[in-house]
């Protein structure tokens, strides 16, 4: 049953499903309808309710367009609505609600460019703009936000370099751009020391040459990562060996699907957090180094589909978590070390 015939003048408003009100002016502060099976087209009307704070009508069947007097709400402080069907470009006029703090818009069918705008909404802390047809640049303006923890706005069509005034966001925890059209990767990205989780697979961020890979060396100050996920973006050159001065908090790093040549690098032991590495389905040579036996927390290990050679390391075996290990298509040599029986 709809959740709006329960709205009727038989009960106070306040009282309505999915309503609340501020305890001292009794105006509607709260409109939480997630997943309640609506559908249509949010109502201009919306704007009505000033003292609004949080604005939830997620896994619903919203359509249209947002309407763009929702800038005129200027206590806003949530706006979610995300996994519906709405469409448009992201009205211009939302950067009014100075005092938004979380936009989450994800899983919808918005079009156009990101507002620059959105550069002046300077207490905002976390954007999600995943699964949307959005195109052209991520808005240099993104780097005002200096409350920003995270901006994620995988699969889009975004186009054009990171840019660099990223660099400014000393707050950034999560930076999630995976699945969209961007080249060239900023190194400024070692000046983000909070971020824990930066994903860029499924870009162009390379262009298969020699020293792609050096803005590894910039991460180093990051040291709360956890997690690095550089797969399919046409890098080339070889794996930097500043990799292994990356944080020993790092959890999972990948960088398959690439044309990354050389050797895996020695040192690489000394991320000892890490539960998954992931190396396939790129052109390494050399062996696989006994160093490797270090990372006792491996979950899961792949170089399948390299060139490596040699006998595989019998310190594998010391990995007694590891659950799935790719080693195919390479030119390894020996037998199987007993160990991994362990």
């Amino acid at each position: 049953m709809d959740v709006t015939t329960s709205w009727n003048e038989s009960l106070h408003f306040c009282l309505w499903k999915g309503v609340s009100c501020s305890p001292q002016h009794q105006r509607v502060s709260i409109l939480n309808l997630n997943s309640q099976g609506l559908s249509g087209f949010i109502s201009p009307s919306i704007a009505n309710l000033s003292f609004l704070r949080l604005l939830d009508l997620s896994n619903n069947s919203f359509r249209c367009v947002v309407p763009p007097e929702i800038g005129r709400l200027s206590r806003l402080q949530r706006v979610v609505l995300a996994n519906n069907s709405l469409t448009g470009p992201i009205p211009v006029n939302l950067s009014s609600c100075f005092n938004l703090r979380i936009l989450y818009l994800s899983r919808n069918n918005f079009t156009g460019h990101i507002p620059a705008e959105f550069g002046s909404m300077s207490n905002l802390v976390e954007v999600y703009l995943d699964r949307n047809y959005f195109e052209g640049p991520i808005p240099d303006s993104f780097g005002n936000i200096s409350s920003l923890k995270v901006l994620s706005i995988q699969g889009n069509e975004i186009r054009g370099r990171i840019p660099e005034s990223i660099g400014q966001l000393k707050s950034l925890n999560i930076l999630n751009v995976a699945d969209n059209s961007l080249s060239g990767v900023p190194a400024v990205l070692g000046n983000l020391k909070k971020l824990s989780w930066l994903g860029v697979i499924g870009n162009n961020l390379g262009k298969r040459q020699a020293n792609e890979l050096s803005f590894i060396t910039s991460l180093v100050n990051c040291t709360q990562s956890i997690e690095l996920n550089l797969d399919g973006n046409n890098f080339g050159g070889q794996i930097s060996s500043s990799l292994a001065n990356l944080s020993t908090h790092l959890q999972a790093f990948g960088i398959s699907d690439n044309k990354i040549s050389r050797g895996i690098p020695s040192d690489i032991g000394n991320l000892i957090g890490l539960n998954s590495l992931n190396m396939h389905y790129n052109q390494l040579t050399g062996t696989i180094p006994e160093g490797i036996g270090k990372l006792y927390k491996l979950q899961e290990m792949g170089f399948g589909k390299n060139k490596l050679s040699g006998e595989i390391p019998s310190s594998i075996g010391n990995l007694t978590l590891l659950n799935q290990l790719w080693l195919e298509q390479n030119n390894l040599q020996g037998s199987i070390p007993l160990s991994l029986g362990n």
